[in-house]
């Protein structure tokens, strides 16, 4: 502003003057803001900052006093006021910490990723989980399958130990178990984690989009399978060990793991299918959100459905399953890899890869073009 009076000296000393008071004003409102920022939350103050900053510096709108510029200052003698800036619109960037302003672009103020951006963004994650080194995929995996156990006991403790509720309704013991499992996903996707399922979908999108190669994708599958698997078994022998699988949640988890190892082939494989496809829309509505609430909201809703309709998810298997022989199930550990593990990894797999990424690749990506 200051610079458009100084290149401009025919504007009258009324409108100068008024510049003057907006700059005043527009230093006093971020005094204001930053005084609020010091008192409050930073969740609040970022807000509050991105809102004030934005109603203050008009956006993408650049603000001049209203009048009108000599012919040869705007080349085409139009009007000055509110416009939008033809070379280098403004883009205001709000830390909550220290408000950093900055102009390099439009800003994108909405709370939700549109599709297509949420696919690439997935793609890139994929990418980079991928590449990373061997330890690091096993690291992050086993301590996903933990977070798991986790979920996976907390559901079994409580849904357990329902008594005659459970067994007078038996759709409410199922409710109450999947409206509890999600917290693993949550936990897993907000820590970067990294599941077996999730990454069927974002590493083959990574692949089809070429950001990683086929020898990445089985390296990533391989060891997040064994870090899952190691995790989820070192979580169910903590429970076992310190006294936690007993009473309803000792039954909940022997009856699971009897009904688990009992389907056929086919039905394991096909459940499984259409688990992941739950699972991997999750992963997709959590990239999608940009604040925590939103990825709340969009991890538990398809993560319960796929519990209540009793649909396979290969690494909550991993925890359940070697709970149930723990706590006494009769069933071997043949048994459990051979009519569960494997049947359900690969309807998992299936699912991630033309379910999920070639689905989308299709529709926004590079299979679509």
């Amino acid at each position: 502003l200051a610079q458009g009076v100084s290149e401009h000296p025919g504007v009258p000393e009324t409108q100068q003057d008024s510049q003057q008071e907006y700059l005043q004003f527009r230093m006093t409102v971020r005094t204001r803001l930053e005084l609020m920022r010091r008192r409050s939350s930073p969740a609040l103050a970022g807000l509050v900052v991105a809102i004030g900053s934005a109603a203050v510096l008009s956006g993408p709108l650049g603000f001049v006093p209203m009048g009108t510029l000599p012919p040869s200052a705007t080349g085409s003698g139009q009007s000055w006021g509110l416009r939008h800036s033809q070379a280098s619109p403004t883009r205001i960037v709000v830390n909550a910490m220290d408000m950093v302003v900055s102009a390099t672009g439009p800003v994108d103020t909405s709370m939700v990723r549109a599709p297509p951006e949420t696919y690439f963004a997935l793609a890139d994650k994929g990418a980079a989980n991928a590449k990373k080194p061997v330890m690091a995929i096993l690291h992050q995996s086993f301590v996903s399958g933990c977070f798991v156990g986790f979920g996976g006991l907390l559901s079994l403790s409580i849904a357990g130990n329902l008594g005659a509720v459970a067994s007078a309704s038996p759709g409410l013991q199922k409710f109450v178990f999947a409206a509890l499992f999600p917290v693993n996903l949550l936990l897993i996707l907000n820590s970067g984690g990294q599941l077996f399922t999730g990454n069927a979908a974002t590493v083959s999108m990574a692949v089809i989009e070429g950001k990683a190669t086929m020898s990445e994708l089985v390296k990533s599958w391989t060891i997040s399978i064994l870090g899952n698997i190691l995790g989820c078994f070192t979580f169910a022998c903590a429970a076992q060990y310190s006294g936690l699988l007993v009473a309803g949640a000792k039954k909940l988890a022997i009856s699971m793991t009897v009904m688990k190892t009992g389907l056929p082939f086919g039905q394991a494989v096909v459940r499984a299918i259409m688990c992941n496809w739950m699972v991997c829309m999750a992963v997709f509505l959590s990239e999608a959100a940009r604040d925590l609430g939103g990825k709340m909201v969009g991890i538990w809703f398809p993560i319960s459905a796929f519990v209540a309709m009793s649909m396979e998810h290969s690494v909550a298997n991993m925890f359940l399953l070697p709970a149930g022989i723990l706590a006494g199930a009769p069933v071997t550990v043949v048994k459990m890899v051979c009519k569960n593990w494997i049947p359900v990894i690969i309807g998992n797999a299936i699912a991630g890869v033309l379910c999920v990424a070639a689905s989308y690749s299709y529709a926004f990506g590079r299979l679509g073009k």
